[in-house]
């Protein structure tokens, strides 16, 4: 489960915006009602097959990679394999509707480290399309140069996969094994048992 109050937050605010449907229409978000947590959160949009660009993006998440990411794509923050990782998770976000977590490890231009947890939320435009993703990158640490140190580099630890469901609750988790590490110079990935036989990320050396 969550381990930020930004994630959180931000996913006990998704499931009320939802009201039992697969996800909120993005003109439902009202930034007043989230303000606390608007640096740590950003939009992105499926523009093409394979292409997540951000829409919108916190101050807080532009000053820790050093540049405005409006208009960049999501998954170019990833290195490697990484990339084609992070884009599977956004389709399978908007094509089943599933809310994801995801930790993750990044490097900075000082080769200082910290982690991240990532939460990406389903969106769907005014004709009821799922074709947004709504998150929060909520650091997992407060090291005293995050922000001023760019982030250059960065791999995935976790995956887990929030079950969708309707209630007052928050959902079941499970932990999904990664295979093989996003980067082969990164640190091990951290490794749990897959236990959904429909959720399988395949990932080769190749």
């Amino acid at each position: 489960m969550t381990k930020t109050r930004a994630a959180r937050d931000l996913l006990a605010y998704w499931f009320r915006l939802a009201a039992g449907r697969q996800a909120p229409r993005r003109d439902e978000i009202e930034p007043r009602d989230i303000k606390r947590h608007l640096p740590d959160m950003f939009i992105v949009e499926l523009e093409k097959p394979g292409s997540f660009t951000f829409r919108l993006a916190g101050t807080a998440i532009c000053a820790n990679y050093g540049f405005e990411l409006r208009g960049e794509d999501f998954a170019s923050l990833w290195q490697g394999e990484g990339r084609a990782t992070m884009t599977g998770l956004l389709e399978r976000v908007i094509g089943n509707a599933e809310p994801v977590l995801v930790e993750f490890a990044a490097e900075s231009m000082r080769e200082r480290t910290v982690r991240f947890e990532l939460i990406l939320l389903p969106l769907a435009a005014a004709d009821g399309r799922l074709s947004r993703v709504l998150g929060c990158f909520a650091p997992l640490e407060d090291p005293f140069w995050l922000g001023s140190d760019p982030l250059v580099r960065q791999w995935t630890e976790t995956i887990e996969v929030l079950d969708a469901e309707q209630g007052e609750t928050l959902p079941n988790t499970t932990r999904v094994e990664l295979d093989v590490e996003d980067d082969h110079n990164a640190p091990p990935a951290i490794a749990f048992r897959e236990v959904r036989p429909y959720l399988r990320l395949v990932k080769t050396d190749t």
